[in-house]
C-alpha cells in the first residue's frame, strides 16, 4: 500500500515536471501579462464602459446609462473648447521649435564638431531628466522675486516678467521648459539619421560644385525624412498629453491660458469627480492621436 502511495506521488510529480518543462515559456511570460492586464487592458476597457455611464465614484454600482451624453457635452463645453485650442497652440509652437533647433544642432554636430563628444553629452542631459524634475527646475528659475531668470532680466536693465503666473507669459514658460528638454530627442535622431548616410552621394555632388543648400536640398533632407517622420510622430503624440509641466509651473493658470486637454481631464476627473465625463475627453484624446498617427504614417508610406 506504502509503495503504492509512493509510486503514485512519483508518477504525479514526474507528469508536473514534464507539464511545467513543456509550458515553461509560458508561466514565465504569464507575471507580465497579468501585470500588462491589470495595468493596461483593464483601466483601457473600463473606461470606455464608463464614458457612456453617469458615474458616481462613491457608490459605482449606482452609475446611470446614459449613452453618448458624455460625448455631446464636448460640442458645448468652452473649457473643453479652450483646453483643445491650448493643446494644438502647445503642441504646435513647442514641436517646431524642437525641430529647428535640433536639427540645427544635428548639423553643426555632424559637420564641425563630430569628435567633441563631450558636446553631446551635454546636449542630452535634459532628456535624461525626469520631466517632473525639470518643472520643478523652471518652476524655480521662473519665480517673480529670486528667480535666475528675472535676476538675469535686471543685470541687464530689462523688466522682470510674471512668468508662469502672466496671462501672455504662462504658455511661453511652459513652452520654453519643454523645447529645453525634449530638442536633445530630436538632436540624437537627427544626428543618428546624419551618421547613418552614405558619403558617396556627397562626394559626387562636392564634385560638381553643389552649394551647402543644394546639398541640404537634394541629398540631406530626401535621406532625413523618414526619420524626420517618425520623430515628429513622437514628440507630437507626447506634447499633445502634456501635463507635467502644467501641474508644477502654472496649474492650468492664469485663467485657463496653460489648461491643457491632460490637465483638464484631471480636473474633471479628481476635482469635479465627473469620471464619466473625463473617460469620454480621454476617448476623444485617444481618436485624435490615432488619426494623425495614421494619416501621418501613410503620408510617410506615399514619400518613400
Amino acid at each position: 500500500m506504502a509503495t503504492s502511495s509512493v509510486r503514485d506521488a512519483a508518477s504525479t510529480a514526474l507528469r508536473l515536471e514534464v507539464w511545467v518543462e513543456r509550458n515553461l515559456r509560458y508561466l514565465l511570460l504569464a507575471p507580465t501579462v497579468i501585470i500588462l492586464l491589470g495595468l493596461t487592458v483593464f483601466p483601457t476597457v473600463y473606461m470606455y464602459i464608463v464614458a457612456f455611464q453617469k458615474f458616481d465614484p462613491s457608490n459605482p454600482a449606482a452609475s446611470q446609462w446614459i449613452g453618448f451624453d458624455n460625448f455631446a457635452r464636448l460640442l458645448s463645453d468652452d473649457k473643453f473648447h479652450n483646453a483643445l485650442y491650448r493643446t494644438f497652440e502647445f503642441t504646435f509652437f513647442a514641436v517646431s521649435i524642437e525641430f529647428a533647433l535640433g536639427l540645427g544642432f544635428a548639423l553643426l554636430v555632424d559637420k564641425h564638431i563630430r569628435n567633441l563628444n563631450f558636446i553631446k553629452t551635454v546636449l542630452l542631459i535634459p532628456m535624461m531628466l525626469p520631466p517632473i524634475c525639470v518643472a520643478i527646475v523652471w518652476k524655480l528659475m521662473y519665480a517673480p522675486q529670486f528667480g535666475v531668470i528675472n535676476d538675469i532680466f535686471k543685470r541687464v536693465g530689462l523688466h522682470p516678467l510674471q512668468w508662469a503666473s502672466g496671462y501672455d507669459t504662462a504658455m511661453l514658460s511652459v513652452i520654453i521648459a519643454d523645447v529645453w528638454e525634449w530638442t536633445p530627442f530630436v538632436f540624437l535622431m537627427c544626428l543618428a539619421g546624419l551618421a547613418s548616410m552614405p558619403t558617396e552621394p556627397f562626394e559626387a555632388a562636392d564634385l560638381d560644385g553643389a552649394s551647402s543648400w543644394q546639398k541640404f536640398r537634394d541629398l540631406t533632407w530626401p535621406f532625413l525624412r523618414p526619420i524626420v517622420s517618425i520623430t515628429l510622430l513622437l514628440r507630437i503624440m507626447d506634447a499633445f498629453r502634456l501635463f507635467d509641466q502644467v501641474y508644477v509651473l502654472t496649474l492650468g493658470g492664469p485663467a485657463a491660458a496653460t489648461e491643457t486637454l491632460s490637465y483638464y481631464i484631471y480636473k474633471v476627473a479628481f476635482r469635479f469627480f465627473d469620471i464619466g465625463y473625463a473617460a469620454a475627453i480621454s476617448i476623444f484624446m485617444l481618436i485624435v492621436t490615432l488619426m494623425f498617427s495614421t494619416w501621418l504614417l501613410k503620408r510617410m508610406q506615399i514619400a518613400d
